[in-house]
């Protein structure tokens, strides 16, 4: 077996070992203080072999190609795009990573507001929100094509704004390696005081909640500021909880029904428009009868 295939296949076992024991620790919190009981297995089963079988596939072997198609060629052919401000060397390394922190933070923001409010991207986003049972696995119940939109819409605008030096890009990317993990996870852990200052579990599941007052709410995945700068703050109340999944009832269960899924949806919308131009085209016709 060449040593390349050898490596990717130890890569992918490392990454995946990893996530499953990051599960496991969660799912032994979310059993003790869980936000919501009774929770089936199945549902997380579910997550993890979607992830282990497609998602971190993309992630390890496509994402990385991806990101030196772009950013890497793109800074080998325009260096004096990238690093408009430069903080290293500027600022203590801990409020450095702290600014990079708002940064990251307020790109995804409006990433993740776009994904909710253009169709395109909403088929794209909605298999993380059909989870009904929302928890620590849902951290990476995202369909593969999340991590190569996030390149255009998160990382290079962040390169060309600041320079990253591989130490805090690497200090940056292990903790939100695992800050997902957190917010999503199934527990009755409120923050009081501390949620408009760090977003928590009981903040994010008001952005997956199925009530009408907490739709297109609490965005930021590490800042709430981002939310209550531009309107879309909502403070959970004390003991709010509330179930999650899509308004329409729509479950995704099946390993292929998740990676086609926001295929079928643009097909479907695709349709649905030519439909309408015969419809409004017929309607002109009879205009001139």
């Amino acid at each position: 077996m060449p040593a390349s295939i050898q490596n990717g296949a130890l890569l992918y076992a490392q990454v995946v070992g990893q996530a499953l024991v990051v599960y496991v620790a969660f799912l032994a919190v979310e059993r003790l203080w869980p936000a919501e009981r009774g929770q089936p297995w199945r549902d997380w089963w579910f997550n993890i072999r979607y992830q282990a079988l497609s998602y971190y596939l993309v992630l390890l072997f496509v994402y990385p190609v991806a990101v030196a198609l772009t950013i890497g060629a793109l800074r080998a052919a325009h260096p004096d795009w990238f690093g408009l401000i430069h903080l290293e060397g500027k600022l203590d390394a801990a409020l450095a990573l702290v600014v990079f922190f708002f940064v990251y933070d307020f790109f995804y923001y409006w990433f993740h507001r776009w994904q909710h409010g253009v169709p395109l991207l909403w088929e794209q986003h909605k298999l993380h929100h059909s989870e009904e049972s929302l928890n620590a696995t849902t951290a990476m119940r995202h369909h593969w094509l999340e991590e190569i939109l996030r390149i255009g819409f998160i990382l290079l605008p962040m390169a060309i704004l600041l320079d990253l030096t591989p130490v805090t890009a690497g200090w940056l990317a292990a903790v939100l390696v695992y800050w997902p993990y957190f917010i999503h996870a199934n527990v009755r852990l409120p923050l009081a005081g501390l949620t408009r200052v760090v977003v928590g579990p009981q903040a994010h599941r008001i952005h997956h909640s199925l009530e009408a007052p907490h739709r297109d709410r609490n965005f930021a995945a590490v800042f709430p500021l981002w939310d209550i700068l531009f309107g879309t703050f909502f403070a959970p109340r004390r003991g709010e909880f509330p179930r999650t999944g899509l308004a329409s009832g729509e479950r995704v269960t099946g390993l292929w029904q998740a990676n086609v899924l926001p295929f079928a949806g643009w097909r479907r919308m695709w349709r649905e428009k030519r439909a309408a131009r015969r419809v409004s085209a017929g309607d002109r016709s009879a205009d001139f009868r």
